[in-house]
């Protein structure tokens, strides 16, 4: 029980983060960026860890804080802290989910499915992104975006499934 209350703990921490450090931002739809796309993205995690990561995956992308400092600040806040085998799988994770460490889309996402967190991460961000209801006028390059996602998306399930079935 104590576990559930820590992970719980965890989610709620790093929704605190994910608005602080995202304060001000806007998606392509003009919505708060942590209301609608971090938000979204953590409600459909199955973990407690796809769901603090699903708040977590852009810090380190869109801002200048390193993933190393996020998970610092994290571990800091928590009353109870996570095992070290807990910080390192979400710091792999948060490290493979961001596509600055890539020179291409496709370097970025092969590095993704190498670790199932967080491919269901990124799987859920996809998802997400897929959402035209949040545009009020998508154009032409955003229905070319939700084809090149659809493709991203089986990708990474069918690696997922691999990495899961070995």
């Amino acid at each position: 029980m104590k576990r559930t209350k820590q992970n719980q703990e965890a989610i709620k921490i790093a929704a605190q983060m994910a608005a602080e450090i995202h304060r001000g931002q806007i998606d392509k739809g003009e919505n708060d960026y942590f209301a609608g796309h971090l938000t979204s993205v953590a409600s459909m995690g199955k973990t407690w860890k796809e769901q603090v990561l699903g708040y977590l995956h852009d810090a380190a992308e869109d801002t200048p804080i390193t993933e190393m400092e996020v998970m610092n600040q994290l571990q800091e806040k928590l009353a109870e802290k996570l095992t070290a085998v807990e910080f390192d799988e979400l710091l792999t994770a948060l490290q493979l989910l961001n596509n600055k460490h890539s020179e291409t889309r496709e370097e970025y996402l092969s590095k993704v499915v190498t670790n199932s967190l967080a491919a269901r991460v990124k799987l859920n961000d996809l998802t997400n992104n897929m959402d035209l209801t949040r545009l009020s006028n998508p154009t032409e390059k955003d229905l070319e975006r939700v084809e090149r996602y659809k493709k991203e998306i089986e990708m990474v399930k069918k690696s997922l499934s691999s990495l899961e079935n070995k």
